[in-house]
């Protein structure tokens, strides 16, 4: 801008003059304010240029900080560098003996319109012009205060004014835009009668805000400009009122904290105004604080219709106690004797009870109600038993047809006829060296699968041994894995020891080893079928171990059947509480169809990386 309004010699002239000046104005975090600005004005009533220099978080956009600086002094910068910026008064700027000579043009340029004939009114027009550009730039440039708003503000900015003007006094030295937040530190400290606002929910509606509309709200208070700029953290009475009073024109009351303050803390802010308001807290961070005024908020109007209904209900309540108490002056309690007799305690209450519950059982009838309860408790257990077995082998059934669609990709080679050898001596110095190695590959429950060989290969570029530890349960297992290993890779199986982290598998990459085409075979289980290969795994040996224990617990129970039906009294309590074991009950069933959706989502996956997990198989 000052390129465009100043002449080239003009504007050079006044940069020569900033360069030699030793003064300079420092700006902290505070920013701009009308102390600053009334600093700025005395100085420049001796020099035409004033340089300034920005600390954070003003030096962080100085392209805003130049259009503040601008529109809050009326000067105009003339050279910035980095938060360093040199503002100039302007030519016409408001002193006394440039404001006479703008007055006197300006009264000569006006005779000389009344005087002169039209030739003239060319040049005449000119002058007036300039006398008129000169004298709008004065008047626009204020000593005091200069608001940067437009002449025509928008309806809703109008309206947000006058609400602010009401809430209290404004924040002059606002580094932001129009308009001005109310300054919450000149809002009274306590109030006096003030009570957190009255309270209630609505038929229906919760009391929590949902993420949807939290999500919603936070993005239109973003966009918002404040209400308050607040500098302290107790003592907000006055400001909780003042919200009070906003929420019944907006939803949401979004609060500024002042920069440059000390012991300023946002969490104790919310935490107060939350005690005091009853608003739900959007969002706080070291600038701004976000309440919304709750589902539960209640405008003053409908407060004072709740509490003049409140009163009315009171009033009612304490005529009806009063006539309640009054009543018993009215009825005269007469007192009837007893006409039927009380038969409670007498023989003929006696005989009664004999002739309808006379016959009592006897020690044979007894023992046979309690023999007949057994056998049937334990037919009934039987039952259950036998119904948790027959689903436990559909289980079972189940478990292996999913084994079964698993392995359909699974094609595991053999060893070859002309395998390599290597000699004892070889041998023992292989296992030595497999067994000092720190790298090594971990086996997990996927056991044996395409990125475990590639895996292998991978390792075999840079070295001749690769150590495998397998956690087996046995050397049977863990010397079949070995087998399967050196038949799918092409090396030589080394040896199989026992470590203290497992059984560590040592394979040898082969004198005449060459890297095959593709590292990653495709005759075994991709990483997803081999997960579900294992799930599937366990769950059958679990299945069995649940059918071997219902098939005991039934042989049991029939046992025990016989020997009650013969004549023995058997009620075993231990074996009781095992028939009613929950497990593998009937929701079982209810998850079958899942287990099948996640076998079609193994099946259907393919393996895009190597794996560092090794695969067994079976």
């Amino acid at each position: 801008m000052a390129e465009k309004t100043l002449p080239g010699h003009e504007l050079r002239r006044l940069r020569n003059v900033s360069l030699r000046m030793l003064e300079r104005i420092k700006v902290g975090t505070r920013g701009i304010t009308q102390a600053l600005v009334d600093n700025i004005h005395e100085k420049w009533k001796l020099d035409e240029v004033v340089k300034l220099k920005f600390e954070e978080p003003l030096s962080l956009n100085m392209k805003r900080t130049h259009e503040i600086l601008e529109s809050k002094t009326g000067g105009l910068v003339i050279w910035r560098s980095g938060s360093s910026v040199v503002l100039y008064r302007g030519m016409t700027y408001n002193l006394p003996c440039v404001r006479s000579y703008t007055e006197q043009k300006l009264t000569d340029s006006t005779k000389l319109r009344v005087s002169e004939d039209g030739k003239s009114d060319i040049t005449h027009d000119k002058q007036v012009k300039d006398s008129v550009r000169i004298r709008g730039s004065s008047t626009l440039i204020s000593v005091k205060k200069v608001k940067d708003v437009p002449e025509r503000e928008p309806v809703h900015l109008n309206n947000l004014n006058k609400l602010l003007d009401e809430l209290g006094p404004r924040f002059t030295d606002w580094l932001g835009r129009e308009p001005l937040p109310v300054d919450a530190d000149l809002l009274p400290a306590v109030v006096t009668d003030y009570r957190t606002p009255f309270r209630i929910l609505p038929y229906g509606v919760r009391h929590c805000v949902g993420n949807k509309v939290m999500t919603k709200l936070r993005q239109a208070a973003r966009m918002m400009p404040p209400h308050f700029a607040l500098g302290k953290n107790r003592e907000l009475q006055g400001l909780a009122k003042a919200m009070v009073k906003l929420w019944e024109k907006s939803a949401i009351a979004k609060i500024a904290i002042k920069r440059g303050v000390q012991n300023t803390c946002n969490e104790r802010m919310a935490e107060e105004l939350k005690r005091l308001t009853g608003g739900t807290l959007l969002s706080r961070n070291k600038d701004f604080i976000v309440f919304y005024r709750g589902n539960d908020f209640l405008p003053p109007v409908v407060v004072e219709s709740l509490k003049e209904r409140k009163k009315l209900r009171d009033h009612q309540q304490d005529e009806e106690e009063r006539v309640r108490q009054m009543a018993p002056a009215f009825i005269h309690s007469k007192s009837q004797a007893c006409i039927d007799q009380l038969v409670a305690g007498t023989l003929a209450e006696t005989m009664a009870a004999t002739a309808r519950w006379g016959n009592q059982p006897s020690t044979v009838d007894v023992e046979k109600m309690m023999k007949d309860s057994t056998l049937a408790r334990h037919v009934s257990i039987s039952r259950n038993l036998e119904r948790k077995l027959a689903l436990a082998k559909g289980n079972l059934k189940k478990a292996e047809k999913a084994i079964a669609k698993v392995q359909q990709n699974l094609d595991p080679s053999d060893l070859p006829n002309d395998l390599e050898t290597i000699t004892d001596e070889e041998r023992f110095l292989f296992r030595k060296m497999g067994l000092r190695m720190e790298p090594f590959l971990l086996l997990g429950r996927r056991g044996l699968y395409s990125g475990t060989i590639e895996n292998m290969h991978l390792h075999w570029k840079f070295r001749e041994l690769v150590k495998i530890i397998v956690k087996g349960k046995s050397f049977e297992h863990v010397k079949q894995i070995a087998i399967s290993l050196e038949a799918e890779s092409g090396g030589v199986l080394v040896s199989i020891d026992k470590t203290l982290k497992g059984y560590a598998i040592i394979v040898y990459r082969g004198k005449n080893y060459q890297s095959p085409l593709k590292i990653r075979p495709q005759n075994l289980l991709t990483r997803r079928q081999a997960l579900a290969r294992s799930i599937e795994l366990q769950r059958r040996e679990a299945l069995r171990h649940h059918i071997l224990d219902l098939q005991e617990r039934i042989g049991l129970l029939k046992s025990e059947l016989e020997e009650s039906r013969n004549g023995k009294m058997v009620d075993n309590e231990e074996t009781l509480p095992l028939t009613t074991d929950n497990s593998f009950s009937d929701d079982e069933a209810t998850e079958d169809d899942s287990e099948e959706e996640s076998l079609a989502m193994y099946d259907s996956g393919d393996e895009g990386n190597a794996h560092e997990e090794l695969k067994q198989v079976q």
